[in-house]
């Protein structure tokens, strides 16, 4: 692999010359409402990176719990957690063992070959050659892990590079700890805490972090009773893996709608329960304000009393075919479109051409946008 390596064009006077506007836009972050995205767009493109995140990671069972980024799409995110390549990534594997420290290149843990096939599809699939990794803090149970990706084409970190990058180091430690003590205004859980018992449905509102600011009585009350889902690490988790990547995957959205100035629209989970009715988890994006720089609502609501749409109903409502609207039934029962084909006796990849169908004819383009639009639309 390393033989594959190209020397960045950038030279040691050069690299990083823009690094004061690095440290002011770390420390924006502290205030911005999209929190790390700023400073990691930036810092990606002034080190030659097509891509940089900023990790939680929980080290036993090995899991990303939140995750800031800049440059992954969510086609990428998809692919990394429907192929588990936590499983698979070096930095990563090697990351977790470690103590918080300085910035590395990726190389030197590949020196004896990529580790395995699925490796091997990293790099052709997604075109990866090196990062700069930085373990940010650790703790016995997780670590915060920042990485900077490069393509082939980009070529490989250099030492002056990788040394040019340490100086920000200290800058980005102090930063990372400071946000878990004034990333929010004082008086905000108080404040929140009042907000969230006006709802009358299990509420929870999460910081840009991930983490459990407030919940009203209903909510505490759910968590504690409710097996399927709980709080670790004051974060959210699921028992069922597939459900625990769909919730990453909203909160990275919420998180990069308010980053690029997108519409923030809320997506909607399904969350079965053997032998009991289905709960219906909304995660809607929080604007930035005095109270809360962002962050995501999260209601839940058991159906219990209420049964969910059939083909024929949401068929009424949006104007789609009858095989799209049994694809929607599906979605909404909780149903994965490989689950959706088994029960149709249709190919996964005739169900997809459907879901592709029914987002160009409705205007979504995300499961959980569209679940939520058909649940807030026949359940009304």
């Amino acid at each position: 692999m390393t033989s594959k390596a190209f020397h960045h064009g950038d030279n040691s006077g050069s690299f990083l010359s823009n690094e004061t506007e690095l440290i002011q836009c770390l420390y924006d972050s502290l205030e911005h409402q999209a929190g790390f995205h700023g400073f990691l767009s930036l810092l990606a493109g002034s080190v030659g990176g097509c891509a940089a995140q900023l990790s939680f990671i929980r080290r036993n069972p090995r899991a990303i719990e939140h995750m800031w980024h800049a440059g992954l799409s969510d086609e990428f995110l998809t692919w990394y957690l429907d192929n588990n390549m936590i499983e698979h990534d070096a930095v990563t594997n090697h990351a977790v063992t470690q103590e918080a420290g300085n910035f590395n290149s990726a190389l030197p843990l590949l020196c004896d070959g990529p580790p395995g096939d699925e490796y091997e599809r990293w790099e052709s699939d997604q075109d990866m050659l090196d990062s700069a990794w930085l373990v940010v803090e650790a703790s016995d149970s997780h670590i915060t892990l920042l990485t900077v990706q490069r393509t082939y084409a980009q070529g490989a970190y250099q030492p002056e590079e990788i040394a040019a990058m340490n100086r920000l180091v200290p800058f980005i430690k102090q930063t990372v700890a400071l946000a878990k003590k004034i990333h929010q205004h004082p008086e905000a859980a108080q404040t929140l805490s009042s907000i969230a018992d006006l709802i009358t449905d299990p509420a929870l509102i999460l910081n840009n972090r991930g983490t459990l600011v407030t919940a009203n009585q209903r909510g505490k009350q759910l968590l504690d009773q409710e097996p399927c889902i709980n709080l670790r690490h004051e974060r959210l988790h699921f028992e069922v893996d597939t459900l625990q990547d769909s919730f990453f995957k909203a909160m990275a959205r919420a998180a990069t709608t308010v980053c690029t100035n997108g519409l923030a629209m809320p997506e909607t989970l399904i969350i079965k329960r053997p032998g009991l009715s289905p709960l219906v988890m909304t995660i809607r994006p929080l604007e930035h304000n005095e109270i809360l720089s962002g962050g995501v609502l999260v209601t839940i609501v058991d159906l219990k009393a209420r049964a969910l749409p059939k083909a024929s109903e949401i068929a009424e409502y949006f104007p789609i075919s009858a095989a799209e609207a049994k694809l929607c039934e599906g979605l909404v029962a909780g149903l994965s479109l490989k689950e959706i084909a088994e029960h149709r006796h249709k190919s996964e990849l005739t169900v997809r051409s459907y879901l592709k169908q029914v987002f160009q004819k409705t205007g979504y383009n995300r499961q959980g946008q569209l679940i939520s639009a058909i649940l807030l639309t026949t359940l009304r």
